[in-house]
């Protein structure tokens, strides 16, 4: 299956934020590593391999769909119930 995440955050100075997805089994992939600078929030923001547009190549206010800073075709092949840390 994809893993897609959506996130909406109310945050001013993003980059102060470092977002993670925790599966499970424990695997972590960073999501967003401090990008955007003095500028606020993510607003209707989406992870996604598949998008046109990396995190790094984006800017605050984030809206829409980004690549993440580590693929989250790192979560394939790994059993998907249970509990999942953002």
């Amino acid at each position: 299956a994809d893993v897609i995440v959506g996130v909406n955050l109310t945050h001013t100075y993003v980059g102060d934020l470092l977002i993670t997805l925790t599966s499970p089994s424990g695997k972590v992939i960073t999501l967003f590593n401090r990008r955007g600078g003095g500028g606020d929030n993510l607003t209707n923001t989406t992870f996604d391999d598949a998008a046109a547009t990396a995190v790094g190549a984006g800017r605050a206010p984030y809206s829409g769909s980004f690549r993440p800073e580590q693929a989250l075709s790192g979560f394939d092949g790994l059993a998907a119930g249970g509990t999942w840390v953002l």
